[in-house]
């Protein structure tokens, strides 16, 4: 993922070691697939200090499952809300 960042120009320091698999529990599975695909539908917007990440594109989600031949129910809707919130500190950390 810092790859696709850095090809941006924005520099995201990891803070953990991610060259470990990680374990992903079956319930969350189609939710954690879908944050992962919906990786290039992230709201920013551009300030004096870069980018500030905003949070998904939850239409962009709504096509992804349309797509996979599923809905975007509320269950799902709250797990992927969940990750976003977890994601959004890290992408806006300051270096």
């Amino acid at each position: 993922m810092q790859g696709e960042f850095a090809a941006l120009g924005v520099m995201v320091a990891a803070t953990e070691d991610t060259s470990r698999p990680i374990e992903v529990w079956s319930p969350h599975w189609e939710g954690f697939t879908l944050f992962l695909d919906l990786s290039t539908q992230w709201r920013a917007t551009a300030s004096p200090a870069g980018l500030i990440w905003l949070g998904l594109d939850y239409g962009a989600a709504e096509v992804v499952m349309r797509a996979r031949g599923g809905r975007l129910d509320a269950d799902l809707l709250s797990l992927l809300r969940d990750l976003e919130q977890a994601a959004l500190p890290v992408l806006n950390q300051g270096d």
